[in-house]
């Protein structure tokens, strides 16, 4: 029977599924586990420090067998169970101070929930006192000790009572002590915070925590759930300054990885009778995990606790190696922690590290889960994240793990860190893919690798305005020129990635750009906020899925404090232009102006260095339907006359009606700037067909100008009535059909919303120009091996000074997207309103943004093909080429 897998936790699960953490495993031996494909794996986490001895140890089976033949009865009460009572003694006995009372539960939660019970009970007050970046279970009483917000906030925690101080600083208790004793019961505290990431208070710590406690009268409560019994390498982590708690919290350990068992031990003078009378557990003191805590303590004290102090050399052994590593990757690693065998391996944050995606998975908390899929898939280690500190790995392997395994999780981290350091994060991402071998050779990366680069500033330069841009990879292609290492994929397998990346639902900042000056001396402060979807998903997915990321994205800018938020790629068509956006405090732009702008300039200046007759050309705009298209045709119109506008075939109805609409635009248009005795382009044919008209039929000519001013849907089939009466033909051109359109098109704008390639060799005549202005592209990769054709990339920009968004979107430095620019440019003008929102741009604000560009020192990034700039020399022989081709064949 298939069972479903997400019924004990969707929400982790989805994780698990994503990072491929999600093994069943069937059967656990030592430090090994085996999964349910037979795959052997070394466990180094040992369930939090939960199984100190590995999985199955032979003398705790044993102790349960001895338990089984006794029959013991495991719950007795009310009664005196006899293991329990053996254990509160042996616990008594070794425990440091005073600590007598045990008071059994059945996890670390419970035996914090049980001090904070027993010390408002003895004290009469209300006040327990903790860290930040603490970590004390999960129950709201406990929950509400953990020092970490974002655990508490969807519960309604903390609850009240409950203050919080520094860790590791002794003056911060002092202080809070003086103003507030009198109402704080206990001060409960980690020897070393666990979750938060192994945190090592300095020497004195403790003690002086202690002494200030017993100065002020407040209980002083020891939480060892973690510490305790061997891990720090000593019994009790406490002992190792020789502190005497009044409350002690032991667990985790304590039920030998079997049972769950959990402790609360005070001091006869902490202990009252109503907490006595009044707490209570139906499963504590049961006989049988009492039996297996007592064989757990039998097995840590024998041959003069031994293994204590061989986990103290281990500890110290790995610390020390973990050091090396740290001393040899100082750009990886930024701080080795640890007490005994729990250690921490932190790395840097990252966020300039040449790749968008690792950014992003920073800022999402996933940075270490990629990192503890990729050893678990191809190393065969479980490591695991800290709850509190997303950027540490947490090395918590049982007691008795051997050298040689420590030496095995030594070598896969400097492999790791040596992948890190060379950027080669193909090799991460590989075992999602499908790819679970070993790496065989690291590539350094380095060097092609991108950083930030930022204006330099003066101390008196301040910034003026901030901005944010929503960035998606349109393409395959994309995702190589942000993560150059990516090249060894394969064009299906970074389909794949952006569909992975797409289970994320999030977004993320990828890239700080601290500081960006205008020719004006104006400097504005910006963010890249990346949304994990690719041009497919983008398209394919439910609208309300991938508007809901974007909503984020946008909310995400206004708190970074962005005052304007621009709409890259797809997610300006998914926002519908972003008028789904507006309003959000924050103002919107989808850049699509200033695109528009940038390529009809690369086009036209690419036309005439391929020496095209503007008046006998044929032009196409491929995606005239488009915001960005529909304003490409009205630009192109003013320097040609013959256009072909091009729908989208898959819905012709719409795409045609859209289109008529269009067309008469572009004749109003023409119209107008004949009006206004601008003749070129549409206008000139139209100054032309009106005087014809005049000429033969003074009435007819009156009418035709009349349907030109009012422009409605009769107004096209007069006009084209005209042309057809006077022998005229009409330059417009509507069409659905790329096939029999494009070749005969000599300059060509793409600018289409379609998630793959549409313009393929075929399509081009020679000495064709276009101008692929689409994101994804629209012009198939094949095309550029023509060498009679000049293919641009539209819409790219030159900034007056060299600056570099890390990996810069594929572009060199000191370039960059039209879209991106608007947003820039506006933030620079302080123009902080929505801008380019919906279908139709305005002429107007086209003009206004090429304004905005020269006071700026925004222009043209020269002409562009394939990520680099194309030189007169070349485009001249281009055009040679198919001027041979075009006489070879009569053309």
């Amino acid at each position: 029977m298939n069972q479903r897998k997400d019924l004990l936790n969707p929400t982790l699960y989805k994780i698990f599924q994503s990072f491929q953490l999600d093994k069943n495993y069937l059967s656990g031996d030592g430090s090994y586990l085996v999964d349910e494909k037979g795959i052997r794996y070394l466990d180094f986490i040992a369930q939090f420090g939960a199984i100190p001895f590995g999985y199955n140890p032979d003398f705790i089976w044993a102790k349960l067998e001895e338990v089984r033949k006794k029959a013991l009865p495991s719950l007795v009460q009310p009664s005196l169970p006899g293991e329990a009572l053996k254990l509160a003694n042996t616990l008594a006995a070794v425990s440091p101070g005073k600590l007598a009372y045990c008071t059994f539960c059945q996890s670390g939660t419970e035996a914090v929930e049980a001090a904070i019970k027993l010390a408002r009970s003895t004290t009469g007050r209300e006040i327990i006192l903790s860290t930040y970046n603490s970590f004390h279970g999960k129950s709201l009483g406990s929950l509400s000790a953990t020092g970490k917000v974002s655990y508490q906030s969807p519960f309604r925690a903390p609850a009240p009572g409950f203050i919080y101080i520094p860790y590791d600083d002794a003056a911060a208790l002092q202080a809070v002590l003086d103003e507030q004793s009198d109402r704080i019961a206990a001060f409960i505290v980690e020897p070393v915070q666990g979750e938060g990431g192994i945190i090592v208070p300095r020497p004195g710590y403790l003690k002086a925590a202690e002494q200030l406690c017993r100065q002020y009268g407040v209980l002083f409560i020891v939480d060892e759930i973690q510490t305790g019994l061997g891990r720090s390498g000593a019994l009790f982590a406490c002992e190792h300054e020789k502190v005497e708690p009044d409350i002690m919290l032991l667990a985790k350990a304590l039920g030998g990885g079997i049972f769950p068992l959990g402790v609360c031990l005070s001091s006869e003078e902490v202990w009252n009778d109503d907490f006595g009378f009044l707490h209570s557990s139906t499963f504590a003191n049961n006989n049988v995990s009492c039996a297996i805590g007592l064989a757990v303590l039998d097995k840590l004290l024998e041959d003069d606790r031994r293994l204590i102090k061989e986990v103290a050399a281990k500890g110290d052994y790995l610390l020390e190696k973990l050091q090396e590593l740290a001393a040899k990757y100082p750009e990886v690693i930024k701080e080795v922690r640890g007490k005994g065998l729990m250690l921490a391996l932190e790395f840097q944050e990252l966020d300039d590290c040449g790749s968008y995606d690792m950014a992003f998975m920073v800022d999402q908390g996933a940075f270490t889960i990629i990192l503890a899929g990729f050893l678990l898939n191809v190393f065969k280690i479980r490591l695991a994240p800290y709850l509190n500190n997303s950027m540490t790995l947490r090395l918590e392997p049982s007691l008795n793990i051997g050298r040689e395994e420590m030496d095995y999780v030594l070598a896969a981290l400097d492999k790791l860190c040596q992948i890190l350091k060379y950027r080669d994060y193909a090799l991460l991402y590989g075992y999602l893919l499908g790819d679970y071998s070993p790496p065989a050779r690291i590539t350094d990366y380095r060097a092609v690798s991108r950083t930030v680069k930022a204006s330099p500033l003066s101390p008196e330069e301040k910034i003026s305005h901030k901005f944010a841009f929503i960035i998606h990879y349109p393409a395959p292609e994309d995702v190589i020129a942000n993560n150059p290492s990516f090249k060894v994929f394969e064009r299906p397998d970074l389909y794949r990635f952006l569909e992975w990346q797409s289970s994320f639902r999030g977004a993320g900042i990828c890239c700080h750009m601290p500081a960006l000056r205008s020719r004006t001396g104006a400097v504005v402060e910006g963010w890249l906020i990346g949304v994990p979807f690719g041009a497919r998903e983008m398209m394919n997915l439910p609208r309300e899925e991938t508007l809901g990321v974007i909503m984020k994205a946008v909310e995400l800018g206004r708190e970074l404090g962005a005052e304007i938020v621009g709409l890259g790629a797809l997610s300006s068509v998914v926002s519908r232009g972003g008028r789904a956006v507006t309003g959000q405090g924050a103002a919107i732009t989808s850049g699509n102006s200033f695109t528009t702008l940038m390529a009809m300039e690369a086009l036209l200046a690419g036309a005439r260095k391929m020496r095209i007759n503007f008046s006998s050309a044929r032009g196409a705009v491929l995606g005239a339907t488009g915001s960005i298209g529909r304003a490409c045709a009205l630009l192109l119109s003013q320097d040609i006359t013959n256009i072909a506008l091009l729908g989208n075939p898959r819905h012709p109805r719409s795409s045609r009606n859209r289109l008529n609409s269009l067309t008469l635009e572009m004749l109003a248009l023409a119209y107008q700037r004949r009006c206004q005795g601008i003749l070129s382009g549409l206008g000139e044919w139209l100054d032309s067909l009106i005087n014809i008209c005049r000429k033969k039929d003074e009435l007819r000519s009156l009418e035709l100008e009349k349907a030109l001013r009012r422009a409605d849907g009769s107004s096209l089939e007069l006009i084209k009535g005209v042309c057809r009466d006077l022998a005229v033909e009409f330059p417009l051109e509507i069409s659905m059909d790329i096939d029999a359109s494009l070749p005969q098109c000599d300059m060509i704008v793409a600018a289409s919303n379609s998630p793959e390639f549409v313009v393929y060799p075929r399509h081009l005549q020679p000495g064709a120009v276009i101008c692929d202005v689409a994101r994804p592209a629209d012009v198939a990769p094949e095309v550029r091996e023509r060498d009679d054709v000049l293919v641009l990339e539209g819409g790219l920009v030159s900034y007056p000074e060299p600056v570099a968004f890390g990996p810069n979107l594929g572009y060199r430095d000191g370039v960059n997207l039209g879209c991106l620019s608007e947003t820039i440019l506006l933030a620079l003008e302080g123009d902080c309103r929505d801008f380019s929102i919906g279908s139709r741009l305005s002429l107007d604000t086209i003009e206004y943004l090429r304004r905005l560009g020269e006071k700026h020192g925004f222009a043209l990034a020269g002409l562009m093909t394939g990520n680099r700039e194309i030189g007169d020399k070349e485009i001249e022989e281009i055009y040679r080429k198919s001027l041979s081709f075009k006489q070879a064949n009569n053309l």
